[in-house]
């Protein structure tokens, strides 16, 4: 059998039974299929024939299916496995429960303002998730929302590979914005809030629109008014800037609807009243270039790596590096995504042997380090940057960044291999930000593994000067407070709940 071109319902590729074909792209069928192993419905995506027999089909469409299963979130569906071989080229993913949100405009379904800020706090919250690992995506459509009738939301797995494109979230935003607007109930209590809320987002004409924080944020805000305060006061003061209503316009001409909607948008000067007043004060998305991005990935391909002392290291599986050391900027959406998921999802990132009486992951003095770092002020007696490294972690702390960010922590063989691949770094590099050292550099532009700061790696390992002590975890590199050999240092420290000014940490897949 070649691909899935002459597939029929009741057919078995692999360990799934086909049980019904949902859609057709270009290059790819979609089908609804048992895994039988595992008696459960999973969502197959195949590659047609045509695209099959194409190697450059079939490698973009495996590094596409690799981007999705870096994201591990609760909102986003999971993708179970990929297959590629003479007799089909698919992968599974999970099935979602519930109606997706293009199913329920078309049935002309109402929500109450309250429903509407629940939902679009799960749809911002899983965006700032794919947004803070740097995820490239396809573009959002209505069929890849998926609400059930508890009002979760779960999306589609929209991640491929490649770089971001910003646009793609703001025509998600206006996207949303409308087809909410839309679906609105009016003359409930908080719907003229959440229509301006809406309305900003659909905004078409905006020079800089709102970011999936801010919506975030606004969204909690208005929640927590509706389910704890009296509506009646805000209500009247929102009544100054009342949006114009927009007659209904059939369900049948979607595009007319959306420029409805647009057309009658609340002035600019609500969105003043909005984030000042109305919702309580969000500080403005200005922060981009401080909240960083998530890492640059470099590769390092399968094969032999001669590191310092002569040794060879043999790399099996090709590894990707982060670029630098994770900084402070990305440490803090870390935290900030912890934060609003709350104390359940802050737990599904711990590792299972994390001590019991550790409750957080907050470097040391994070509060007073984070806050000169937006400065650039000084902190412990030095200068500190949103983009130096983040330090004062212990190894659970790095372990659960990886956990967030779908990474892991690099093998101590494997950071020797990178930090070696096409040569070593010249110069250790001093204290600042991790990509601001132009001598501190490996062949393949790894920034800072010989100095900076020192770097947790995954494993306990033993010492060669103490072959009769036990494995102790390792901290490669120099540092800013202890050079050392650069490159060629290791640390064996006590255990991994050490934490020190000189300590961060990267990441690998």
């Amino acid at each position: 059998m070649s691909s899935s071109e002459r597939r029929q319902e009741g057919e078995t590729v692999g360990g799934y039974r086909l049980v019904k074909l949902v859609s057709e792209g270009h290059s790819t069928r979609l089908w609804q299929a048992e895994q039988v192993s595992m008696n459960r419905t999973v969502m197959l995506e195949m590659l047609k024939q045509e695209a099959a027999m194409d190697p450059s089909w079939i490698s973009a469409f495996l590094a596409d299916v690799r981007a999705k299963a870096l994201v591990k979130h609760p909102g986003i569906g999971a993708v179970y496995e990929a297959v590629c071989n003479d007799d089909a080229t698919y992968f599974a993913r999970e099935r979602l429960e519930g109606a997706d949100l293009e199913e329920l405009h078309d049935q002309g379904k109402q929500y109450k303002p309250l429903e509407v800020v629940i939902l679009l706090d799960q749809i911002a919250t899983a965006m700032r998730h794919l947004e803070a690992m740097g995820m490239a995506s396809v573009e959002m459509g209505l069929h890849h929302i998926i609400i059930d009738k508890d009002n979760t939301v779960r999306m589609m797995n929209l991640a491929v590979d490649g770089k971001p494109d910003v646009t793609l979230g703001t025509i998600a935003k206006q996207l949303l914005g409308a087809i909410f607007g839309d679906m609105l109930s009016r003359g409930e209590p908080g719907s003229i809030r959440v229509n301006s809320l809406l309305g900003f987002m659909a905004d078409l004409e905006r020079q800089h629109p709102l970011s999936w924080r801010q919506i975030q944020e606004l969204s909690q805000q208005v929640r927590g008014q509706l389910e704890g305060t009296d509506e009646s006061a805000q209500e009247a003061q929102a009544s100054m800037t009342q949006p114009v209503e927009v007659a209904p316009v059939p369900r049948s001409n979607r595009a007319a609807t959306v420029a409805a909607i647009v057309a009658g948008i609340v002035v600019f000067g609500a969105l003043i009243y909005f984030l000042s007043q109305g919702a309580g004060k969000i500080s403005p998305d200005t922060d981009d270039s401080i909240k960083g991005a998530g890492p640059v990935w470099i590769s390092i391909p399968i094969g032999q790596v001669e590191i310092h002392g002569g040794r060879t290291v043999n790399l099996e599986k090709g590894i990707s590096m982060s670029k630098t050391e994770v900084t402070l900027s990305q440490y803090a959406r870390f935290l900030d995504e912890l934060e609003i998921g709350g104390p359940a999802v802050a737990r599904s990132y711990d590792h299972s042997d994390q001590p019991v009486e550790k409750s957080d992951h907050f470097p040391d003095d994070w509060e007073n380090l984070w806050e000169a770092a937006q400065k650039g002020g000084e902190w412990n007696g030095r200068r500190v940057f949103a983009q130096c490294p983040v330090v004062g972690i212990d190894w659970w702390d790095a372990w659960a960044y990886c956990q967030w960010e779908g990474s892991r922590l690099p093998a101590m063989d494997e950071w020797a291999a990178a930090a070696h691949y096409e040569g070593a770094p010249e110069k250790i590099s001093d204290w600042g930000p991790a990509d601001s050292s132009p001598d501190d550099l490996t062949g393949v532009g790894l920034v800072g593994m010989a100095g900076n700061v020192r770097e947790w790696t995954r494993d306990p390992e033993l010492n060669p000067a103490f072959q009769l002590s036990p494995k102790k975890p390792v901290a490669a590199g120099g540092s800013f407070k202890n050079p050392d050999q650069g490159v060629a240092s290791r640390e064996w420290l006590e255990d991994r709940n050490v934490r020190r000014h000189d300590l961060g940490f990267r990441t690998a897949h």
